[in-house]
């Protein structure tokens, strides 16, 4: 269940680059707001960014914060580094989803190739909303005052809603990058990311996809049911 949940969190978290081509339009129109995201993401080969995340969960008194870093590379690469409270490293590489746990000593390693091509599907903008509104029904906001537009994504159907039953994606109006994103899951549970000084097309070394896990790390093979 933990895995299952991982991954609906890295492709909703993945979404913070989504988007699909459509026709000219107002430049403050949805349609064109998305063709222009579009045209973002296919000059965009390299993304680096810090995060704040928050989880609200009814297992949990209060919020549970936590920040660090986002690094992504075209085409498969993504690394997740969470400094604050605990230090987890999550890396997608070669097909591979692989948590490692520092303070635990112990790292995890699940098969998503199967997941691969819609993950960066959505990272890279190829056709994720024609799949999006299969699934989904499409709301967006634009307030003069506020810097960014929102895109509010609720399921269409009672199938949907189960795992997902909210998705909103903040664009900000200057660089056309999602700059937050929110998803509420089926049981409730609530996840938020902010996103800041994002770069890209910054030189990434390919080393930077490696965990070289220290000697005695334990590392267990996950499925994903």
């Amino acid at each position: 269940m933990f895995k299952r949940k991982l991954l609906v969190g890295v492709i909703c978290a993945a979404s913070a680059m989504p988007l699909l081509a459509a026709k000219v339009a107002d430049p403050n129109s949805l349609e064109e707001v998305i063709r222009r995201v579009q045209d973002q993401q296919r000059k965009t080969n390299t993304l680096q960014a810090d995060f704040k995340q928050e989880k609200t969960m009814a297992l949990l008194a209060k919020p549970e914060s936590s920040s660090g870093t986002f690094v992504y590379s075209k085409p498969n690469n993504v690394l997740w580094s969470y400094d604050a409270p605990k230090r987890v490293q999550m890396l997608i590489a070669g097909g591979m989803l692989t948590t490692y746990y520092p303070e635990l000593g112990k790292a995890e390693r699940v098969d998503v190739k199967r997941f691969e091509d819609r993950i960066f599907k959505y990272m890279g903008a190829t056709g994720a909303i024609d799949e999006l509104s299969r699934y989904f029904d499409f709301t967006f906001t634009n307030k003069p005052s506020e810097p960014a537009w929102m895109l509010d994504l609720k399921p269409k159907t009672g199938a949907v809603a189960k795992r997902v039953q909210r998705i909103k994606l903040w664009i900000d109006k200057t660089s056309y990058l999602t700059t937050k994103i929110e998803y509420i899951e089926g049981d409730g549970d609530i996840t938020r990311y902010e996103f800041s000084h994002i770069r890209i097309n910054q030189p990434i070394e390919q080393s930077r996809f490696v965990l070289n896990l220290p000697p005695g790390v334990k590392v267990e093979q996950m499925k994903l049911q």
